[in-house]
């Protein structure tokens, strides 16, 4: 059919490739939307616009220098984009592997260029290309497969495994077809078919790095309402409702108990060193709480220097459990000083620790019991751990 000549798909390519990298740089500068990623997805899409928009341009170029672009198109392509996705993600990995895949592509394109009528070149870059995509796959599965429900994750990983497949598919066509690199010289441009199939695969690819971006902005706004700002523990409207939710289930058989925390001599660490040593204060024990809690835990800001940890335990009556962990969070801080800006500062904590009562919706009993518990603890000397005996209503 007229309408899907390869003329008009790589028109379309190209059209489509020019507005997404608009379209990034605007949420990168204008709105500063994932803007490290937002950039990086601009220069895909203009890489790609470069490679494989302007094939009737390169008409009349030499063969050593179209495949030169072509080669090394699609492998910073296929870098680029996995550096995007990492930023998307928020990655910890480096990008060593990044450079050695890519380094490794460069350099067998340039020993095959170097041999006119070969298919190392080719057969170079979609193997280097093939792995990247793999590695983004992997980033894609394992940052926020869990985090996205089952449809959404696989809608999202679909582009990346179409990438790794036909890059195999394109690699085993190269490794067959003794007569696919004199072809290869001939033509200035791609079949329909191959090229129809790039554009649904930028199209499709496009989208999921959208998804990812919208899951990241649900999620950081999800942490703001959550979270507290400064020290990343829940606030106290969320761990009321943590607190709800678990005395919902304590009929059920699962049980927990409630750790107060309130930090020793917090108001002489502001008095003597200024806020700011406070804040640091903060966010120094709760990184050490949360080392040392379970993921089922929770930890939450009450207000001012006074936490308290949700913990769930199996039996729910475990109280010796839930001391031992409160314990933990005890030596675990006290053995870590704070060090802020060249001084030392010693810190502890005191616990209370009390299992809630079955028929309080609020959990405002067990949170009152633990209190107490917190309170003589202060009164015993601080940086100890008391625990309530447990009621005849507790489970």
């Amino acid at each position: 059919m007229d309408f899907l000549d390869v003329s008009t798909i790589l028109q379309v390519s190209a059209l489509f490739n020019l507005m997404a990298a608009l379209a990034w740089l605007v949420l990168a500068q204008s709105f500063r939307i994932a803007p490290r990623a937002s950039r990086l997805m601009a220069a895909v899409h203009l890489t790609r616009l470069l490679t494989q928009g302007c094939t009737e341009c390169m008409a009349g170029w030499p063969a050593l220098l179209r495949d030169s672009l072509t080669e090394f198109g699609l492998l910073g392509c296929l870098a680029l984009l996995l550096l995007a996705v990492r930023r998307m993600l928020r990655s910890r990995q480096r990008a060593h592997d990044v450079a050695w895949v890519s380094g490794l592509g460069a350099l067998g394109i340039a020993v095959g260029l170097s041999q006119p009528a070969t298919v190392i070149a080719a057969l170079s870059s979609t193997a280097a290309a093939t792995v990247l995509a793999a590695l983004a796959t992997r980033e894609v599965v394992r940052c926020a497969g869990s985090e996205l429900s089952r449809t959404v994750g696989a809608l999202t990983t679909l582009p990346f495994i179409a990438m790794v497949l036909m890059g195999l598919a394109h690699g085993a066509e190269l490794l067959t077809d003794p007569g696919w690199a004199a072809r290869s010289m001939a033509s200035t441009s791609p079949s329909a078919a191959r090229a129809s199939l790039w554009l649904l695969i930028t199209v499709s690819t496009t989208l999921s790095l959208i998804a990812l971006m919208i899951w990241r902005v649900v999620t950081r706004i999800q942490h703001l309402t959550y979270r507290d700002p400064l020290t990343g523990a829940l606030n106290r409207r969320a761990f009321e409702q943590a607190l709800e939710s678990a005395q919902a289930q304590l009929q059920r058989g699962h049980g927990f108990a409630l750790a107060m925390i309130d930090i020793d001599h917090f108001k002489r660490i502001n008095d003597q060193h200024g806020h700011q040593a406070g804040d640091a204060a903060l966010q120094h024990c709760v990184r050490i709480w949360q080392a040392n809690l379970r993921e089922v835990d929770r930890l939450g800001r009450l207000g001012g220097e006074e936490f308290c940890a949700l913990l769930p335990l199996a039996p729910g009556s475990d109280l010796s459990s839930a001391a031992a962990v409160a314990e933990r969070l005890r030596t675990g801080l006290a053995a870590q000083p704070l060090r802020w800006r060249g001084l030392t500062m010693p810190l502890s904590a005191s616990f209370g620790v009390a299992l809630p009562v079955v028929g309080d919706a609020q959990g405002e009993i067990g949170l009152v019991r633990a209190d107490a518990e917190l309170y003589r603890a202060k009164t015993e000397g601080r940086n100890r751990v008391c625990v309530a005996t447990p009621l005849g209503g507790t489970p």
